[in-house]
């Protein structure tokens, strides 16, 4: 179960470094509309929401089972 965990952890990283570069260029290089702040708050709730459920789904699957690629023909 470590590896997924690993790997989700250095995903969720990454993301966030490019969600907070892309939220300070909005507010310090973006138009300053009535949109903007919606959006910015909008991209933010539904981020946190998937990053969330994901990891509810992460930590519930039982990565211990093994997968049969027969299926696959292999």
């Amino acid at each position: 179960m470590i590896i997924p965990v690993i790997i989700y952890i250095l995903f969720l990283i990454v993301y966030i470094v490019f969600a907070l570069f892309a939220i300070y260029h909005v507010r310090r290089f973006g138009f300053i509309g009535d949109a903007t702040k919606y959006v910015t708050i909008i991209f933010v709730i539904l981020s946190l929401a998937i990053i969330i459920f994901m990891a509810f789904y992460i930590f519930s699957v039982d990565w211990d089972q093994s997968f049969d690629f027969s299926i696959f023909g292999f």
